[in-house]
């Protein structure tokens, strides 16, 4: 059944293209694919783990596996297909491929059309992504919320968007010139594939309102380099919402901005929405010649007064070097990476906690390289991940692991 429904999506996205190419519309798309090569893992007190090729499926995190965009100006969409397959390979069970099941599923699809040239509606998924964000790693903005909550069943713990990001309505208007401003009302995070309980406003057993997500972003281009930014998300009645303002600088080989993310929770035992934590999100990114120098540093501080809420910070810092084409590669650039280890989003205690920094002092360092073949990107390097006392002590591993993490893309 499982091999129909693949078969049956290919299909699909061939005759979609060969669609869109007969009615002449724009099309451009890409397919990823991100994972690790060889990755070691180890216990305390046990043998180490070794596995191989082993491919991302965070779908959280990952971006979408086979992309498509269409366009004739004024109507449009996007076809997105997320896809895992759990293929890693056991060195002590060779024959063991760990395939116990493949993902698939759209997600980030749409469609949308222009009902005036400053006008644009868009039907599906709505999630606005154009604000700032790093372009290091996969954490996209700094994250106000305890570090125990940042897994996606409490928050997003990639906050890639300013406003709502699943299914639902949304718009953009440029009616201002210098001014985008976007809205969008959605599903709340967390509930896939229950399209039965988007209804935006309804009532609950005891005739309260109770409302859906939401979300609002305005960018201004004063005429310059700068950009001042702002944006609110709402995940709904008695629920967690995020608001963002921030100012950015863009020319002259710079790439900065600092934008402060206040994140408001929901007290249970009060009845009443708090601010709970505050990002200051900071990145800086400086090109000259053919060097590269790139720094992100969220602080995030927690106004909360439980003992186990405590404030923490993450820190990278990667220095790049273009060195042009190699052989059949352009753009082949060493690189080498330092910082805090949980751009994965969700290890546990791989944060520097301010109340704890000298046991909580966890870093990695991936020297790598990064080229293009053709319409290929690749990147691939060797991490070497040393954890603090903390970490280790509560996830009873060992102090270094290590792995070899790769990406390829085709854009097309």
């Amino acid at each position: 059944m499982k091999n129909k429904f693949k078969q049956t999506l290919c299909l699909s996205f061939a005759f979609l293209l060969g669609a869109f190419q007969a009615f002449g519309l724009t099309m451009k798309g890409q397919v990823i694919l991100t994972g690790n090569f060889a990755e070691k893992t180890q216990k305390k007190d046990e043998d180490a783990k070794y596995e191989f090729f082993k491919l991302n499926e965070k779908p959280q995190k990952d971006d979408d596996g086979l992309i498509i965009e269409f366009s004739d100006g004024s109507f449009g969409g996007r076809l997105a297909l997320w896809y895992a397959v759990n293929a890693s390979i056991n060195k002590d069970n060779p024959r063991n491929y760990g395939n116990d099941g493949s993902k698939l599923s759209f997600r980030r699809s749409n469609l949308w059309f222009k009902p005036s040239t400053s006008l644009k509606l868009t039907v599906g998924y709505v999630g606005n992504d154009q604000l700032y964000k790093e372009k290091i790693d996969d954490w996209k903005v700094g994250n106000p919320f305890s570090y125990r909550q940042r897994d996606w069943v409490a928050h997003p713990g990639y906050i890639n968007n300013s406003d709502v990001d699943e299914m639902g309505l949304g718009f953009e208007s440029r009616a201002v010139e210098g001014l985008i401003l976007t809205g969008a009302i959605a599903r709340k995070w967390g509930t896939p594939g229950a399209y039965e309980s988007f209804a935006f406003w309804s009532k609950d057993g005891n005739g309260d309102p109770v409302y859906g997500a939401w979300g609002l972003t305005a960018r201004y281009y004063p005429g310059n380099d700068i950009c001042f930014q702002a944006a609110f998300r709402d995940n709904g009645s008695e629920d967690w919402k995020v608001a963002r303002c921030a100012i950015g600088y863009e020319g002259n080989g710079f790439y900065t901005f600092a934008q402060p993310c206040f994140g408001i929770d929901w007290n249970k035992d009060e009845n009443k929405y708090q601010l709970s934590g505050i990002c200051f999100d900071l990145y800086g990114e400086y090109r000259y010649d053919a060097w590269t120098f790139i720094a992100h540093v969220p602080l995030t501080v927690r106004l909360t007064d439980w003992d186990d809420d405590p404030s923490y910070m993450e820190y990278i810092l990667q220095v790049k070097y273009n060195l042009g084409r190699v052989g059949n590669m352009d753009d082949f650039s060493p690189n080498i990476k330092f910082g805090s280890q949980n751009h994965d989003g969700d290890k546990k205690e791989a944060f520097i906690r301010f109340d704890n920094v000298s046991d909580t002092m966890n870093f990695d360092i991936t020297p790598g390289i990064q080229f293009k073949v053709a319409s290929c990107e690749v990147k691939v390097g060797f991490e070497m991940l040393f954890h603090s006392k903390y970490y280790t002590d509560i996830n009873s591993s060992s102090d270094f692991e290590w792995r070899v993490p790769f990406s390829a893309k085709i854009k097309f």
